[in-house]
């Protein structure tokens, strides 16, 4: 029997469960093009999902979620998750309204309260996971 240093790497198939999306700040020229600035964040979505989870470095223990609007397909809202245990231990959700989004191109545009700038969601997956998906196949 032989030993094989890449063993884990021929006989694993890596399970993807979500897909991973830069979050930008960024510039909208005339044209309506998106220019990518600065990363500040990145977003999830599992296969199958309509709704990404949203994660700013600058707020690092916070996540976010964007969904598309009930009635128009090329909007979004962005909302806050607060959880909280009552005296009976029940755990109690609140979904908070901080923001909204379009789509524009490739990208989905976030106005969220409080930040001066809209951020942008690429929404090409990383190269990482085109690289998952390579060794998949």
């Amino acid at each position: 029997m032989s030993y094989n240093s890449d063993f884990p790497n021929n006989n694993v198939v890596p399970i993807r469960k979500t897909d991973r999306f830069g979050v930008y700040l960024g510039e909208v020229t005339s044209s309506g093009e998106i220019i990518e600035g600065e990363s500040v964040g990145i977003a999830f979505l599992k296969i199958g999902s309509k709704k990404f989870k949203l994660k700013i470095f600058v707020y690092p223990g916070q996540q976010y979620f964007v969904v598309p609007d009930d009635k128009d397909d090329t909007k979004y809202v962005v909302l806050s998750l607060e959880e909280y245990k009552m005296a009976s231990d029940e755990i109690r959700t609140n979904w908070n309204r901080i923001g909204e989004g379009r789509l524009v191109g490739c990208f989905i545009s976030l106005r969220i309260q409080l930040f001066t700038e809209n951020i942008f969601i690429c929404l090409f997956p990383d190269k990482k996971e085109a690289l998952e998906d390579m060794i998949a196949s």
